[in-house]
């Protein structure tokens, strides 16, 4: 197994924030969250790893570690112990042969670098990222010192994991690891890497900043699709002749696009799940967003009509769309800040009402029937995982949904409406990314109540208690509760094929096993 560590434990000190710099944002996002977006490219890479503070945990990583299936360890209170801390945890959980160490603060490494370094791992006990000196070098007793002699030691340094760990003494005074090794070992270093810039004072901001602009921006249309990494994991798993077609496609239909709309600056959105995702601006309508939704995993058709159906009091606004390349192009809208109870309430409220004042207004045979997904998961059972108290679940959330549930009561929702997809415009909460469902109003409220008990903290149990009183303004409780236990049913199942390991299925299971 091959896996890469980030250690994000340090306080920067020299930087003088109380921001930890790897979490500094740079255009909108963290320092971390570019390097573990590199880490993600690399082929060749089984697990990520982030070493950090318990604080950092809660409130800067827990969304793209629970993203991306990222573990989170302690950090140590010197880089060797958070070494140390991250080793002992790999060699309790997996069988690891290599290892990748990487700073949280050199956000210009590539996934292509990571592969590269595991591949020479193969035949060396030790890879190191390498300079050469190119300034005068000095001693402090002013004797002669010949510069061809050092050279720099910087992460990413690759390890045989074994090798390592077994060396590996974290109170040791010596900085740099592979001094650790047995000295017959073999090491590699890797010089072929120059542009390896480590965020150190507040001054490099804009420096950085500057450089991982300017390598978004120089994404070669032909190759976007590896730039993309969950969306072409997924497409080559479960469509890979379709997906092969969609990429030559994508070579004229991209020119093509960003000259309809005008599009004179964008950056690639690398862990998009279900489309190419541009943050850009536009001429025209100014900053914006594009996305392009591979035409064969049925979803473009339905987001579209969703964007032109729902209630405009609630849905982010669709500014145009192209049907022949399977792009929309919607307004900017921001992350929300961590909204309050009430806001969120009388967001839900403005959904429900706008669900039933629509759908009298729309042909409902252009979206996906909740009811039929449901029950065709009945016959969806061959897996192997805890595949008895799945199907279990499975065949208690449809007897419930036909014994609570009636045709009449379905109307056209949003069918996503989990926190990640709230945004914020005008100090207003407004909806993307639907997927469009004919299914009873509660499925709404039951998908955000699901994703905030498998990503927030605290007691399960509890927080589902809070969470039903708080929508029980808008919502009967009981047919909401049923509505909570069908959907969690529905994305638990569909969660043994959307990704890459069960992590997230267990986290399911987990929240049933709380509130049944």
């Amino acid at each position: 197994m091959n896996i890469v560590a980030i250690l994000a434990n340090g306080v920067g000190s020299r930087f003088g924030s109380n921001v930890p710099k790897q979490f500094h944002k740079i255009n909108g996002k963290m320092v971390i969250e570019y390097v573990i977006e590199s880490i993600l490219e690399g082929k060749k890479v089984d697990k990520i790893v982030v070493a950090t503070n318990v604080e950092a945990n809660s409130v800067y990583l827990a969304d793209i570690c629970e993203q991306n299936n990222i573990d989170l360890v302690e950090g140590g209170s010197t880089r060797n112990r958070t070494l140390r801390n991250v080793l002992d945890y790999i060699d309790s959980k997996y069988d690891c042969k290599k290892l990748i160490v990487c700073d949280a603060v050199r956000p210009m490494i590539t996934g292509e670098l990571m592969d590269t370094y595991f591949e020479k791992l193969d035949c060396s006990a030790a890879v190191v990222t390498a300079q050469k000196i190119t300034d005068s070098l000095g001693c402090y007793d002013f004797q002669k010192v010949n510069r061809e002699r050092y050279y720099l030691m910087q992460s990413p340094e690759g390890f045989d994991f074994r090798l390592l760990n077994d060396s590996f003494d974290s109170e040791s005074e010596l900085t740099e690891v592979t001094q650790q090794l047995p000295e017959d070992s073999k090491i590699e270093l890797y010089f072929d890497f120059n542009n390896n810039f480590k965020l150190t004072y507040p001054a490099d901001l804009k420096y950085l900043e500057a450089l991982i602009k300017d390598r978004e921006n120089h994404i070669k249309v032909d190759n976007i699709l590896n730039n993309v990494v969950r969306l072409k994991n997924y497409l080559v798993k479960y469509y890979p002749k379709e997906a092969s077609e969609w990429v030559n496609t994508l070579k004229s239909e991209i020119p093509s696009l960003l000259k309809k709309w005008q599009i004179d600056e964008y950056k690639v959105i690398k862990t998009s799940h279900f489309g190419i995702i541009f943050i850009a601006h536009s001429i025209k309508y100014g900053k914006c967003v594009l996305k392009i939704i591979p035409p064969f995993i049925g979803r473009y058709e339905q987001e579209c009509s969703c964007y032109r159906s729902l209630n405009a009091s609630f849905m982010c606004e669709l500014l145009d769309f192209d049907d022949s390349c399977s792009a929309l192009l919607m307004e900017y809208c921001y992350e929300a800040d961590e909204p309050d109870e009430k806001n969120i309430v009388s967001f839900f409220d403005k959904v429900l009402h706008g669900a039933v004042n629509k759908y009298s207004d729309i042909d409902a045979s252009g979206f996906h029937n909740y009811s039929d997904i449901l029950h065709k998961k009945l016959s969806e059972n061959a897996f192997d995982y805890e595949n008895e108290r799945i199907m279990h679940y499975v065949n208690k959330a449809a007897q419930l949904y036909d014994d609570t549930f009636k045709e009449q009561d379905s109307v056209l929702i949003h069918g996503d409406l989990h926190s990640y997809n709230i945004m914020s415009k005008n100090n207003q909460l407004v909806a993307i990314d639907p997927i469009g469902y004919i299914a009873p109003i509660e499925i709404d409220i039951a998908r955000f109540i699901g994703t905030e008990l498998t990503d927030g903290n605290g007691n399960i149990t509890e927080n589902y208690r809070r969470l039903l009183e708080q929508f029980s303004s808008v919502a009967d409780p009981e047919r909401l509760k049923k509505a909570c236990f069908i959907d969690i049913v529905f994305r638990l199942h569909n969660s043994l094929f959307e990704n890459e390991n069960y992590d997230l299925t267990d986290k399911w299971l987990n929240v049933l096993n709380q509130i049944v």
